[in-house]
């Protein structure tokens, strides 16, 4: 990472200061005053917009910092640190429409919307519509080519739901039927901008209460013979669909990334928490139970960071092989984050309930969490992006795949994001499960940590396995109503992939002073073991009962080791993911601040 970059990190958690101080722009006070009341915290959006925030979503070429995808990840983790909602309420729904305008717009298109987010305008993606989910090719609302006298544009009718920032956002990316023809080809992406309509009108009053992310203006449109100018078409008519989804891999892998920061702020949060806390004479701290359910939390988040990092670093480094990574990668890590998420809320007990400062907070990062799986390009949508694809996979898959050091490193530079590179294809070899299948790693791996080898092992077997049955798999079977039987096996695929990430990042990171794989053994243990608490029971002989339901026993020792890990990377300011990182707070409880 550039020096640029690392005083830019710095800016912005120096900006929002420690979110347990006794007074503050963003503390979690502040935070949960301003989600009770469905709104974003005004302070943290001024400090974002004189930050720059627009500038982190155009790249360089169109005069904004985006360059490395990872550094940009990095410069927004302070904002997911302390507000999911606010991370997404101010900007990341922009971000999500703006890859599909760097993917598909002509010249001018591009240089025009880099200049309005350069201003701090934002987009909203009207994609949804609560009829039809994930589900775009179904979607009702048109857009049809009128020439009425001096007007000639796109004429827009029908209704798009559950929509971020639409009634404050100054732009808006319409995905919109311009075919009656079947299929994909008939919709397009139009970017209409509220000051350049032509006629007709829209409506954007209507605003969607719900329970996660309160404090996003999440809404409504109707669109009532709206006419936007002809050249508003992103791409070419037709083109929508293919844009969009070569779009999602690129915000699937941020997203996932980004996630990652609130429940690393929760497991901080649980240290001092846990230490101040008074129960049966003891604190919770205490009690190995608590300190069992801390470690799952962290193990669930180094898994996720792990995966969501490679994912990341592949759009530059592979992005041949993007596509199904970044599907599995955004299908995978919402559901360990929010599993963590429990964990810590059993942790928390009656503070979780409570919902008061500073504690509450985590109720909020909880409910918030919940909508990843949900809401954007949703867990089925992911999985189903992988099911066509599994035969291909199992054939490059018994390929042999070099390790590539740079796409597991967190050090290794990365140059800008090849757009024109990202296809919709599983790439000509499979680099994510290359650590699985390199003995030079998986025997350094087993020498290290010999009581985690049989782990190794399973993990190498289960590739095996799920290789053998996708390439099984017919035509037939690859279809939107796939069995349930098909859906596990891209499901399995997703936890395989998380394997062969943990691998690599492991092994690059074990001699850096920023990796906790140098720092403490127990990191790549606990890691492992919460990774296969996802495997399936083990391989039995034809005809031989079937076996109870593989259960991974946590050695106590596992969990007092990472938790005191955890304790002593939360005293020194530092993050709890794959990458240690200085942040601000919290590191002590209010009693011993107060002390």
């Amino acid at each position: 990472m550039s020096q640029a970059s690392t005083a830019q990190i710095a800016d912005l958690e120096t900006l929002f200061g420690d979110p347990l101080a006794p007074a503050g722009e963003l503390t979690y006070e502040a935070i949960l005053a301003a989600d009770a009341e469905r709104r974003l915290v005004e302070a943290a959006e001024t400090i974002l917009s004189r930050w720059g925030f627009g500038a982190e979503l155009v790249p360089e070429r169109l005069g904004g910092r985006w360059r490395s995808t990872e550094d940009l990840v990095r410069r927004l983790l302070p904002i997911f640190r302390r507000d999911l909602a606010l991370g997404l309420g101010h900007g990341i729904t922009t971000f999500m429409a703006a890859v599909n305008v760097w993917l598909g717009g002509d010249e001018r298109t591009q240089r025009d919307l880099a200049a309005r987010l350069l201003r701090g305008n934002r987009v909203a993606v009207c994609f949804h519509e609560l009829a039809h989910g994930n589900d775009l090719l179904q979607n009702e609302c048109t857009a049809t080519l009128v020439h009425d006298g001096a007007v000639r544009g796109w004429r827009i009718d029908g209704t798009k739901e559950v929509i971020n920032n639409i009634d404050r956002a100054e732009s808006a990316l319409v995905f919109a039927r311009t075919s009656d023809d079947p299929g994909p080809g008939a919709f397009s992406l139009l970017l209409w901008h509220k000051d350049a309509s032509l006629s007709g009108g829209a409506d954007t009053g209507r605003r969607v209460l719900t329970a996660g992310v309160r404090g996003c203006q999440i809404g409504v449109v109707t669109f009532d013979r709206l006419v936007v100018p002809e050249d508003a078409l992103i791409g070419s008519k037709g083109g929508g669909a293919s844009i969009a989804l070569r779009a999602f891999q690129i915000t699937r892998a941020v997203v996932s990334a980004l996630a990652t920061g609130t429940v690393d702020a929760a497991t901080r949060l649980a240290v001092p928490y846990m230490r101040g806390r008074a129960l049966y004479g003891e604190t919770v701290w205490d009690l190995p139970h608590a300190r069992l359910l801390l470690t799952r939390a962290w193990a669930a988040l180094l898994v996720s960071d792990a995966l969501a990092r490679t994912a990341v670093r592949a759009l530059h480094l592979r992005p041949d092989e993007s596509y199904m990574l970044s599907a599995a990668t955004k299908y995978l890590v919402p559901k360990l984050l929010n599993d963590a998420m429990h964990d810590l809320s059993v942790l928390f007990g009656s503070s979780f309930y409570a919902v008061t400062p500073p504690y509450g907070i985590v109720e909020k990062w909880l409910r918030d969490l919940t909508i990843l799986p949900i809401g954007h390009a949703g867990s089925t949508s992911c999985l189903l992006s992988v099911i066509p694809y599994l035969p291909t996979w199992a054939r490059r898959a018994r390929k042999p795949a070099q390790h590539e050091p740079a796409l597991f490193s967190t050090t290794a530079d990365l140059g800008e994001l090849p757009f024109s590179a990202l296809g919709l294809g599983v790439g000509r070899v499979d680099s994510v499960t290359a650590p699985l299948r390199d003995e030079t790693i998986t025997s350094a791996l087993r020498s290290a940590h010999p009581a985690v080898a049989g782990l190794v092992d399973r993990w190498a077997g289960e590739l095996a396995t799920l290789r053998d049955a996708a390439a099984a798999l017919g035509p037939a079977s690859l279809r939107p109503d796939a069995t349930p039987e098909v859906f596990d096996l891209a499901r399995r695929l997703t936890a395989v992939m998380a394997a062969g990430a943990l691998l690599g990042t492991w092994y690059e990171g074990r001699s850096h002073a920023t990796s906790p794989f140098s720092r403490t053994p127990v990191a790549i243990e606990a890691a492992l073991l919460r990774l296969s608490e996802l495997l399936g029971p083990a391989p039995h002989a034809p005809g031989a009962p079937l076996p109870a339901p593989s259960r991974v026993r946590w050695p106590q020792d596992v969990a007092d080791a990472a938790a005191a890990h955890i304790a002593s990377t939360t005293g020194a300011g530092l993050s709890l993911g794959v990458e240690e990182v200085a942040v601000t707070g919290p590191s002590r409880s209010p009693e011993e601040r107060k002390s």
